[in-house]
């Protein structure tokens, strides 16, 4: 039986200095840094973020994009219904997995199409609901395909290698499974006994055997919901603007963590230790009167159900942040709630490997949370849409002056 770990979040005190190695413009930002890190007891580091950054006028990163794949109306492979997932390989080869069509296109480093992989179904090398690529130790692409219970794995060249077997069903959009660097997969799974559901990552070895099942850290203040129970089940829907965790692990084997009410991010080891706490200031964003009447619009389906949606309910202000990604370089990228709409799409925060705070990098076009996007070799690899929600493969350049 696979054993369960489970992670509190460290607290404790005292102080030791941290420095990283940087470039001489990156020395320049970290000596105007005004935060402070500290060494607590339990060996935990702690980088608490001043709400402005070290960036300075001439140091932002700038990001411009390079390369755009796609079509709005015809026929052909760089016609995109609904794009699940993205991967790259050292080639700077994109690979993208086509949700309408269950299909992996290649496309090269210009853009120019390369081979079509796999098709929708059961056999050998087909998909039916593939929702993730992922590049193996063994140097395949993994895509996980839970509705037909398996991973199907494809060679650079584009052929078939075979499959493997793994517990599926279990449809979670985007899928949150990994491959780390030693080659253990990790794979989702819903943890038994919990009053409210909670998911899990059971680890499995190379002959993907159940090792034990990595839960979320624990955290103060669930997230909440409106629910309703009547002859068709139990339904809940979030109550918008609520605080909440979000979690996954990384090629390093490491977990990485954000608290998004308290801008609070945290990596741990799967033995359970925190290893580095990243907090910043932020000014809370207040949730206004046309916020709440524009959340209620979306919950039209849960009232026809039964349920039954109380506005007092809802927070008085917004979280801090969505979500967060680490480049290959150990950057990280968060996603902040602001009082502006137009940089839920655009607008990146960004902290060095050590965690301090570096400043604001301000994207020329929108990018979608989904597919999550891929940092990587100095690029972003996402998606984006036209006014008319056709959707595109997007790759940009990130400039460091």
């Amino acid at each position: 039986m696979p054993r369960l770990l489970s992670f509190p979040i460290a607290v404790a005190t005292g102080l030791l200095p941290l420095l990283a190695g940087c470039g001489p413009r990156d020395i320049n930002a970290a000596a105007r840094w005004n935060g402070t890190i500290d060494t607590l007891e339990s060996g935990t580091v702690a980088v608490t973020n001043p709400e402005t950054g070290a960036w300075r006028e001439g140091d932002a990163w700038t990001v411009a994009e390079e390369l755009r794949i796609g079509i709005v109306d015809g026929e052909g492979p760089d016609l995109f219904g609904s794009i699940t997932a993205l991967e790259v390989d050292p080639a700077g080869r994109i690979y993208v997995l086509e949700g309408q069509a269950q299909e992996l296109r290649v496309f090269d480093a210009t853009g120019a199409h390369v081979r079509t992989m796999g098709r929708e179904g059961g056999g050998p090398g087909e998909f039916a609901r593939a929702l993730k690529l992922d590049w193996g130790a063994d140097g395949n692409l993994w895509i996980a395909d839970p509705q037909n219970n398996r991973f199907s794995l494809f060679d650079t060249a584009g052929t078939f290698v075979g499959s493997h077997q793994a517990p599926g069903g279990f449809i979670i959009i985007p899928w949150p499974g990994r491959i780390d660097d030693q080659g253990y997969l990790y794979g989702p799974v819903p943890l038994q006994g919990e009053t409210a559901f909670r998911m899990g990552l059971v680890r499995y070895d190379q002959d993907l055997e159940p090792m034990d099942t990595v839960t979320p850290p624990d955290f103060p203040g669930r997230a909440e919901y409106f629910e309703v129970r009547n002859e068709q089940g139990h339904m809940r829907a979030g109550v918008p603007f609520s605080p909440g965790l979000t979690w996954h692990i990384e090629r390093s084997g490491t977990i990485w963590a954000m608290l998004t009410g308290e801008y609070k991010l945290f990596e741990l080891t799967l033995a359970g230790d925190t290893l580095r706490t990243i907090t910043r200031a932020f000014t809370p964003v207040p949730v206004t009167e046309a916020d709440v009447d524009s959340a209620m619009v979306n919950f039209e389906w849960f009232i026809r159900q039964g349920g039954k949606v109380d506005r007092s309910r809802f927070p008085s202000e917004k979280p801090a942040t969505r979500e967060f990604s680490l480049d290959d370089e150990g950057n990280i990228w968060v996603l902040p709630i602001t009082e502006n709409l137009a940089d839920e799409r655009r607008l990146f925060e960004v902290f060095d490997p050590v965690g301090r705070y570096l400043g604001r990098v301000r994207l020329p076009f929108d990018l979608a949370r989904r597919p999550v996007p891929v940092f990587r070799d100095g690029m972003i690899y996402g998606a984006t849409e036209d006014d008319l929600e056709v959707p595109f493969v997007i790759r940009a350049r990130i400039t460091k002056p």
